[in-house]
């Protein structure tokens, strides 16, 4: 997900959590639908209109900041400045806490955009701070461990990492998979780093959480195969314990049996013994007869001898 759509989808979702207000007016309605197709010259032009209806000081408000993520997030004529001015504008008006953080997050990206990154970080830290809690805060520590890590596997990066989990600890809500918030993200962030220094059983910690509160619908179908299929091999090669790299294997060709690596799981879980033929039988895979059933089960018996 590109960095405009993600910051559009912070706020259109940080919106719903305000009071309940008079209707939304339609040209703010489909300003919106414009910028997420990231249509921004559409988007920008119906932001304008919003400005001048008469209505509710908080919907004139959301307007400007829309036109500030229009002038800041297009790929082309972007304008730094004008997106800065407007935000400024906006936190002069005193504006609700969590419409508050949301700027100070874009305001963040433009430092970033423009290298300064002594006070993207003070930023950064002040939402860290302020707003673990929520998806603005936990975004805010995403982006503050890739700008101060190095190289994925480098020193500097498993301080950083050390550093985040430290943070991550002081979190006072419990992430489900109803609703995992960015932990899942951070989580194979932090993994990848680990995975890279060699620290195998720090990183599985990490992977395993990803697979845990993350699914499809919150991560995507491919991060989540993948994920699976990297804890596996894992526990296979590097942890020399083919009970724990079966049960992953399994759980990967049950729980995504459309992913490339699918066949190739299906191989090993019943190689290492954690799916019986029933079981296989059960999932009903295409393509998967009888016949390639028999071959696969006779090879591992043969393997098992």
């Amino acid at each position: 997900m590109t960095r405009p759509v993600l910051c559009g989808l912070l706020f259109v979702s940080m919106l719903s959590m305000f009071p309940l207000r008079a209707e939304k007016p339609e040209i703010l309605q489909r300003a919106w639908q414009e910028y997420q197709f990231l249509s921004m010259d559409a988007a920008k032009n119906l932001f304008k209109q919003a400005q001048k209806l008469d209505t509710s000081a908080e919907y004139l408000l959301e307007a400007k900041v829309g036109l500030a993520m229009v002038s800041q997030f297009r790929e082309q004529k972007s304008d730094l400045n004008v997106a800065e001015a407007l935000y400024r504008e906006v936190l002069a008006e005193n504006p609700p806490e969590e419409l508050r953080d949301l700027v100070y997050s874009f305001i963040a990206d433009l430092h970033i955009s423009r290298g300064e990154n002594e006070e993207a970080l003070e930023m950064l830290d002040k939402l860290i701070e302020s707003n673990l809690n929520s998806v603005v805060g936990q975004d805010a520590l995403i982006r503050k461990t890739l700008l101060t890590m190095g190289e994925y596997g480098a020193p500097q990066s498993v301080k950083v990492a050390d550093e985040t989990e430290t943070i991550l600890a002081g979190l006072a809500i419990e992430p489900t998979a109803e609703r995992p918030y960015l932990i899942p993200l951070l989580e194979s962030l932090l993994g990848d780093i680990y995975f890279w220094s060699g620290d195998f059983t720090k990183a599985l910690a990490h992977y395993e959480i990803f697979t845990t509160l993350g699914n499809a619908k919150t991560t995507s179908y491919g991060s989540q195969a993948g994920q699976l299929y990297q804890i596996a091999k894992l526990y296979e090669v590097e942890m020399e314990d083919p009970k724990k790299a079966g049960q992953f294997y399994k759980r990967l060709i049950t729980e995504y049996p459309n992913n490339g690596t699918s066949y190739f799981a299906l191989e090993k879980a019943v190689r290492l013994g954690a799916m019986s033929r029933k079981e296989v039988e059960k999932l009903r895979l295409s393509g998967v007869t009888s016949e390639i059933l028999d071959e696969l089960f006779e090879t591992s018996k043969e393997g098992k001898n």
